[in-house]
């Protein structure tokens, strides 16, 4: 087996973890024993063993680490909206979770294992769902107390609704669905045609200010 060189600047660590990320998102996901690892990557197998001790233990971490870009991520993006729009921010969260995916392709891919929610300790992951969750929540009765919502949704389910179709925009891209579900959009923009769904998404959800126009979003 090839060894995997080290990319510039990375650590034995980072040199870990991407090859046993490539390993899961691989059509037939290998092994990720820290054995296995150190042949591929030509660490020495104690070194690798002391960092990382078990498959379950690689698995985690890949995992985790991904959670954690993910979020720094979304909360960039969300930051860099003014707090006083709540439906600018609302679609900004959605384009940013939907751009995430589309940057890292792997990352979401190990993040939507099976396999990671039986490794991953649960109360990190209830955490990292509860905020998100939280977050959207609280944009939409800012929105709602604006009278920029569609009032014939309950709370409850526009949380699911947002939250289903980012992530299904998302899948269809990962997924490489979106030449299958549009197979006549030869010279399809993929950028392109997710920003427009999003946008149109939100036209559907949102109303203007005055409380009967479709938002229109600039960006």
């Amino acid at each position: 087996m090839d060894q995997k060189p080290k990319e510039p600047g990375e650590s034995t660590m980072q040199v870990l973890l991407r090859t046993a990320c490539e390993r899961l998102v691989a059509a037939e996901p290998s092994r990720c024993d820290p054995e296995s690892l150190a042949r591929e990557t030509g660490i020495d197998p104690e070194v690798a063993r002391g960092l990382l001790p078990s498959a379950e233990t690689v698995v985690r971490t890949v995992a985790e680490s991904a959670l954690r870009r993910q979020m720094d991520f979304l909360t960039r993006r969300i930051s860099s909206v003014p707090g006083d729009d709540p439906t600018e921010q609302l679609l900004a969260l959605g384009k940013a979770a939907v751009e995430w995916a589309v940057e890292n392709r792997d990352d979401f891919h190990v993040l939507n294992l099976p396999l990671v929610g039986q490794v991953v300790d649960g109360e990190e992951l209830a955490r990292y769902h509860r905020s998100l969750q939280e977050l959207t929540a609280s944009m939409l009765d800012r929105a709602r107390e604006q009278g920029r919502l569609r009032p014939d949704m309950d709370p409850l389910t526009m949380l699911v609704v947002v939250r289903a179709f980012t992530y299904g925009l998302s899948r269809l891209y990962v997924d490489r669905q979106l030449r299958v579900w549009l197979p006549d959009e030869q010279d399809l923009d993929k950028a392109a045609a997710l920003t427009a769904a999003l946008d149109a998404f939100a036209g559907m959800l949102f109303v203007g200010k005055g409380g009967d126009q479709p938002i229109r979003s600039e960006a």
